[in-house]
């Protein structure tokens, strides 16, 4: 896998995984303060063997949605079948696959 970079939610970091950041979590924490007693958080943390909350949202299904446009993202590649050389003055290509720059921004909700 190639490097994809991407953009922390509150648009203030920005962080490469696949070069010292190693994966993509979801974490779920409960909060225990006087104001939100019992109300669970949902986040996606960064790791480079510290976790680092990158995005919160409002359920489990929603961070695993994100973690799949990510995915989605990191599984893309630029492809030419390439061509036969049959126009005049053509040279045969032959298929080729490349990697493109990945950027993905946190959604906001």
């Amino acid at each position: 896998m190639s490097s994809i970079f991407i953009r922390s939610q509150n648009r203030e970091k920005l962080y490469r995984l696949g070069g010292n950041y190693a994966c993509i979590e979801y974490r779920e924490q409960i909060s225990y303060n006087k104001r939100e007693e019992g109300t669970p958080r949902h986040t996606l943390c960064i790791s480079d063997g510290c976790l680092e909350e990158i995005a919160e949202y409002e359920s489990k299904e929603r961070c695993l949605e994100v973690l799949d446009e990510i995915q989605k993202i990191c599984a893309s590649y630029l492809y030419a079948e390439g061509s036969l050389g049959l126009v005049r003055g053509s040279v045969p290509m032959t298929p080729m696959a490349a990697d493109i720059p990945r950027v993905y921004e946190m959604p906001e909700k």
